[in-house]
């Protein structure tokens, strides 16, 4: 009955984040959809990283789009910016690119971007998933 009250907590912790949370393998490629209202289709977009104690990093911005998909790639970074959506990608994922991220609707400094999508916590793992996951029932147990 404690496990449940444990699990339950777990589960309702989760629901009130304000972020999403993604655990990946390295190798692997993070895909993360932003949807944002009509009124940003032809501004430019960004991928952002977040660290405590710094201003935003800026990874890659999109080209201003006139409501035709536009695609920009910098590095492992792959934004792809349609009338509805801006999808993100981070292809072969190191341990070192676990942390904090953001979509914005960008505009240079010193004014601040808007938000597009919960931010999203990116925890990077040397192996599967499977071992990166807490041990939560002991073999056998029913």
């Amino acid at each position: 009955m404690m496990l449940w009250g444990l699990l339950w907590m777990l589960f309702a912790s989760g629901l009130q984040a304000a972020e999403e949370k993604c655990v990946l393998a390295e190798g692997e490629t993070l895909t993360v959809n932003c949807p944002f209202n009509q009124k940003y289709a032809s501004n430019k977009k960004a991928w952002q990283r977040l660290r405590d104690g710094e201003k935003p990093q800026t990874l890659v911005v999109t080209e201003r789009s006139q409501g035709t998909l536009s695609q920009v790639q910098v590095g492992r970074y792959i934004l792809r910016d349609d009338p509805v959506h801006l999808q993100v990608q981070m292809i072969n994922l190191q341990v070192e690119d676990s942390g904090l991220y953001r979509c914005v609707v960008y505009y240079p400094p010193p004014k601040e971007p808007v938000l597009l999508f919960h931010p999203v916590c990116l925890v990077v793992t040397t192996g599967s998933l499977c071992s990166a996951l807490p041990f939560l029932w002991p073999v056998g147990s029913s």
